[in-house]
């Protein structure tokens, strides 16, 4: 045997660092995590002891055609790498696709959820895009200790009067999930620790008054049922997102904390008044702390939400980075009158920094370069100003744009303005 044949003979996959094989293991789903064991002799129960199982849609998508409904080949599968697996399971995912035949059980649950509290399951994913009316996740079922992140999707929740909580999670998703009368409350009672949560368009949800001292991060996205959201207990609360399907109840939010430093509003369609969502007499008592600012949606159109977003800007004097989007198509000039002239109290905006402006529109709106002009004359400390537009038509003059916004006064000397076109905007988002 030659040289250069023993040097072929050598099994290098078998000899690299424990850190790298922890890395690659970590990153597999699980047709490919298990398929490492024909890799050679040593690899063979390197799986058993992957710290990530993780159950996507291709996974369930690949057995679909060889599903039994009295004895589904998945649960088989899942069920086996549970028993066979033999070290601490750090994370763990499942992802059912819609259209998908299978259907999560209690039993199933009964027979997983043990296993993986067994090995201290920190990391907890559960996501069932088939919903079944039937289908009903009891936390008391979920004794995770350790559990410091977990997301429910498509699941109705019950919580028993003896829950004893998730002492130590972090960070909780509930999307699409319906609660039974108290169980929300309970909960995140039981979360003595959660500083972020995410609470996506869960069902026949009418009231949010609750939230925990220690939440710093929030993100709600509500339909047109959602009569209340009702802040005032969260007084760590720095980073509030709200997204809207449709349209809201007028005065949505009833109360905020006074530390907010990051909100971020849009919707997924239709328009909506801002005054509806946040009234402005909560302007001035919770945006003192604002330093991030994103509105989405903004209809150029009504001159009422330019005013208020001006009155938002004035009551938000360390606001540093300002984000406003337009996928209204603004197909109407407006005209201003000048002796109506946008003002601006002393110091309102001296820390602003960045601002980006999105819109689309066959003629630019006479507001939205209002509010260009507004900014530009009063924030002392700007940086960079981008203006971007989506030309919905080719007769937009760009040129005598551009030519506006050199005249525009600025009372920053380092001002930077930007005016780019471009075809298609981003997709709005949180």
């Amino acid at each position: 045997m030659t040289l250069s044949d023993q040097e072929d003979q050598i099994d290098r996959i078998s000899d690299l660092p424990c850190n790298v094989i922890d890395g690659i293991l970590s990153h597999l789903d699980i047709k490919d995590l298990v398929g490492t064991s024909i890799l050679s002799k040593q690899w063979r129960y390197k799986w058993t002891k992957a710290p990530r199982l993780w159950f996507s849609e291709d996974f369930f998508e690949e057995y679909e055609d060889l599903e039994d409904l009295e004895d589904p080949v998945t649960y088989r599968i899942i069920t086996d790498v549970l028993m066979q697996h033999q070290g601490p399971i750090d994370k763990f995912g499942l992802f059912i696709s819609n259209d998908y035949k299978f259907e999560i059980t209690i039993e199933h649950l009964d027979k997983w959820i043990p296993i993986l509290s067994e090995r201290n399951i920190k990391h907890l994913e559960l996501v069932n895009h088939e919903t079944h009316p039937d289908q009903m996740l009891y936390i008391v079922d979920l004794p995770c200790k350790e559990l410091t992140y977990s997301k429910f999707l498509g699941f109705d929740l019950s919580i028993p009067p003896d829950f004893s909580g998730f002492e130590r999670l972090l960070e909780l998703h509930l999307l699409f999930v319906r609660f039974e009368p108290g169980a929300f409350e309970s909960l995140i009672s039981g979360c003595p620790l959660l500083k972020n949560l995410h609470f996506v368009l869960c069902k026949e949800f009418e009231y949010f008054d609750f939230a925990p001292p220690t939440l710093e991060v929030l993100l709600i996205e509500f339909n047109p049922k959602m009569k209340s959201i009702c802040l005032k207990k969260a007084n760590n609360l720095i980073d509030l997102a709200l997204k809207a399907t449709e349209s809201c109840t007028f005065g949505l939010i009833k109360s905020l904390p006074k530390n907010i430093q990051r909100l971020s509003i849009s919707s997924r369609r239709g328009i909506y008044k801002y005054a509806n969502i946040i009234h402005p007499t909560l302007l001035k008592s919770s945006f003192s702390s604002m330093k991030y600012l994103k509105l989405g949606n903004v209809n150029f159109n009504d001159r009422g939400e330019l005013l208020y977003i001006v009155s938002a800007l004035q009551c938000a004097p360390g606001l540093v980075e300002l984000i406003i989007q337009s996928y209204i198509d603004l197909s109407t000039v407006q005209v201003l009158d000048h002796s109506e002239e946008l003002e601006c109290s002393s110091d309102c905006l001296n820390n602003l920094r960045m601002v980006n402006i999105h819109v689309r529109a066959y003629r630019i709106s006479q507001h939205a370069m209002s509010l260009i002009r507004f900014i530009l004359a009063n924030s002392t400390s700007l940086r960079t100003l981008t203006f971007i537009v989506c030309p919905g038509s080719k007769s937009l003059d760009a040129h005598r744009i551009s030519q506006d916004l050199l005249r525009m006064e600025r009372a920053s000397q380092r001002a930077h303005v930007e005016f780019l076109l471009t075809d298609e905007l981003e997709n709005v988002g949180i």
